[in-house]
């Protein structure tokens, strides 16, 4: 599937549209997701039948560009940045409204944001930060982030579709601060369910984090696609 590209406040962006789209598809992916996006956008064509356009703003610093708020290393050495909220701008002031100048069709369209990993956990921040977005593709978010249960434990999220999914294997690991990414997320599907106006899911899949994230994307996607 072929891509095009343009770059917004220096910051590379990878799209793809279909004729007139209707629908406007947004995530946050590392450089290397790039090899798997083909698969991922192949079967999201595949199982929707919606004209959309999606568009991906390429992450350079993971760790840093998507993490709502600082914390300390869970893994390795590198320690989480606050970068989030520039992300964020990022995509609201520049890769949106880029989008709607080349498609004009997407003007006042449904957004949907996504993302596998942290990238789910920033997409689901995102809602809870403003109501840009009508739906989530959150697969596989990282929701064993530090204080993430407490910042959703007093903030109301504003999309009115939100897919959650996870490895059944994710849970299975000595990290202890990872080890609380199931819990947390049957938790917070938990809450999602009790507010009004909210359509959720929760889904899990077979293995552990790595496996097929572009395909989970994929179906993350689909669903937050439905009417």
């Amino acid at each position: 599937m072929n891509l095009d590209e343009f770059e917004i406040k220096g910051r590379r962006c990878v799209y793809r549209a279909d004729e007139q789209p209707e629908v406007l598809l947004v995530e946050a992916i590392d450089a290397r997701e790039l090899e798997g996006l083909d698969a991922e956008l192949s079967a999201i064509k595949e199982g929707c039948k919606h004209r959309f356009a999606y568009v991906a703003l390429i992450v350079e610093d993971w760790n840093n560009e998507l993490a709502p708020w600082m914390a300390a290393p869970v893994f390795g050495k590198v320690p989480f940045g606050d970068g989030a909220h520039s992300t964020f701008e990022i995509i609201k002031d520049g890769v949106i409204p880029e989008m709607h100048r080349r498609f004009d069709s997407l003007k006042g369209a449904d957004i949907i944001i996504g993302g596998y990993s942290l990238a789910g956990l920033f997409a689901l921040w995102c809602c809870y930060e403003c109501d840009l977005f009508t739906g989530v593709a959150a697969a596989s978010p990282s929701v064993w982030y530090p204080e993430w249960m407490r910042y959703i434990g007093s903030h109301n999220p504003n999309a009115k579709r939100i897919y959650l999914s996870l490895g059944d294997a994710e849970a299975k690991t000595k990290n202890a601060t990872m080890a609380t990414v199931e819990e947390n997320i049957k938790a917070m599907y938990d809450s999602l369910k009790c507010m009004p106006g909210v359509d959720s899911t929760l889904v899990f899949n077979p293995g552990g984090h790595f496996k097929d994230p572009a395909l989970r994307t994929a179906q993350a996607f689909i669903w937050a696609l439905r009417p």
